[in-house]
């Protein structure tokens, strides 16, 4: 950039060039009508390949600077400017000065992200690209160095318009470079299709995917040979770089990795609520933030729950010896000393035999030998690999419904649990972190082809964090938690633990 050129439109005065790449260079300058900082992307002369790309630029950035959305970069003038020693006009967008720098700065510095802080990072890129769609703007350039973060940390998606006036002067396949961008090209894009959402969806399952592994999963020798491996070649497993990625998480992520675009996920919007769901929690932290707080709690799901780590150093075993031998002794004392000075203790007559209330802790807790999921209303299968989780002993894992939109549609769906033989039952202790949700029990002394061959067993109930359904000393082997209605406000139900208390 000669000095000459140095202020733009005579109003943008160039300071510093901030970065630069295949597409454009990035400079801070100052707006000396407005007095504040920008950022103003200067492209490359060789994008103005026609007298026809200036005009389509101008569109494109013109259709960007209409989307208000608080993950995506604002954009404030467009323009071109001509210097004595360039030979065309060089194109320019002034936007949002972000002065945190980029996503793929950040990835430099300190590799690859935990999953938390990855999802959340995807999850906020889908807010804003599920808000772009809606005003029919495809991205077409999802990557690293296009978002953004600001001096409070706060993530920003940049360059919305910019990248379809530059590829339509360009072949991909050939100059794979003049966008540096090759690494997040869809299938379809390589192939010379147009792109739609579903083009940018993939794009940010390539980008989740280097923020969990640390690299991209077709790296390549060249630009062609990357946009072949998008088309031909499957990316290699996530938890094979490493372990404690949730399966859930990587199960989304090959989802939105699918070759064929009708295979991913339909929207952006589709693709954050699955993010969400992978993640266990009513809602991801933020990107930037410590990744737990401390006195926060952390649902874990449960095909990750094993995964988690088990072990303590030795500082941290010793550290915990005292609390260990002030809460033996706190308990050894509530157990003996009202026994000491109060005599014999009454029978706790427990809770009701129905409703809501703790577990009688005199009643044995049954044995469980087949628990499975039970759909016989839809497709057959709802999380059947999730379903351990409701007797693994851990709060903290749950089952969970598949996602319904409009409710359920159907007369229910739930747990089925094979006792091994037939049991007396006096109660069923469902928890759950979702209240709100209608459950039933119903029971059948032979396998089940559907809930109508179940005999109901009490009366449906709204669930709470403890919910027991009492079943009276009712005998049978086989026993359905069947949930009818969802919480208000959500698409589907978590239960954490089921127990059958026996008579």
């Amino acid at each position: 950039m000669s000095s000459q050129a140095a202020l733009l439109a005579d109003r943008y005065r160039l300071e510093s060039r901030i970065a630069a790449g295949g597409m454009a260079t990035v400079w801070l300058a100052r707006d000396e009508v407005l007095a504040r900082s920008v950022a103003v992307k200067l492209l490359h002369p060789h994008l103005a390949g026609g007298p026809s790309f200036l005009h389509r630029f101008k569109q494109e950035a013109i259709a960007a600077a209409r989307l208000s959305h608080p993950r995506i970069v604002s954009i404030f003038d467009t323009g071109s400017s001509t210097s004595s020693d360039e030979e065309c006009a060089q194109p320019f967008i002034v936007m949002e000065y972000c002065s945190g720098g980029t996503l793929a700065s950040l990835l430099g510095d300190e590799g690859p992200l935990e999953p938390d802080r990855a999802l959340a990072v995807a999850s906020d890129i889908c807010d804003a690209l599920s808000h772009a769609h809606r005003f029919g703007i495809v991205h077409r350039d999802v990557k690293p160095a296009n978002i953004l973060l600001t001096g409070e940390r706060e993530l920003k998606v940049a360059d919305f318009g910019i990248a379809k006036a530059a590829f339509e002067t360009t072949d991909v396949t050939r100059t794979g470079s003049i966008l540096g961008s090759v690494a997040y090209i869809s299938p379809e894009q390589v192939e010379g299709a147009e792109p739609d959402q579903r083009s940018d969806i993939y794009a940010v399952g390539i980008l989740l995917y280097e923020l969990l592994a640390g690299r991209p999963p077709f790296p390549g020798e060249n630009h062609l040979s990357v946009a072949m491996a998008h088309v031909h070649e499957q990316p290699p497993s996530l938890r094979g770089f490493r372990a404690q990625i949730p399966r859930r998480t990587e199960q989304v992520v090959m989802k939105a990795l699918s070759k064929d675009p009708d295979e991913r996920f339909s929207s952006a919007e589709d693709m954050r609520l699955a993010l969400g769901e992978s993640s266990g929690a009513t809602a991801l932290i933020s990107p930037f933030s410590p990744p737990h707080s401390p006195t926060t709690a952390t649902r874990v799901h449960p095909r990750d729950a094993a995964e988690q780590p088990r072990a303590q150093t030795a500082s941290q075993t010793r550290n915990l010896v005292p609390i260990f031998v002030v809460v033996a002794a706190a308990v050894l004392l509530g157990l003996v000393l009202p026994r000491i000075f109060d005599g014999p203790q009454k029978p706790d007559p427990g809770p009701a035999a129905s409703g809501n209330g703790s577990a009688d802790a005199r009643s044995p807790i049954l044995e469980i030998t087949e628990p499975r999921d039970f759909d016989p209303l839809g497709d057959e299968e709802e999380h059947s690999e999730d379903v351990s989780a409701v007797v693994d002993g851990n709060p903290g894992t749950y089952w969970t419904t598949e996602s319904y939109e409009d409710g359920l549609g159907k007369a229910g769906v739930g747990l089925l649990f094979d006792l091994g033989r037939t049991r007396a039952v006096k109660a069923a202790v469902i928890t759950s972190d979702t209240p709100g949700m209608t459950v039933e029990l119903r029971a059948a002394d032979e396998p089940p082809a559907d809930s109508a061959t179940m005999t109901p067993v009490g009366a449906p109930a709204g669930a709470e964090e403890v919910t027991r359904l009492g079943a009276g000393g009712r005998r049978a082997r086989y026993w359905l938690v069947w949930i009818t209605d969802l919480p208000d406000a959500l698409n589907s139900a978590h239960i954490a633990e089921v127990r059958f208390l026996g008579a």
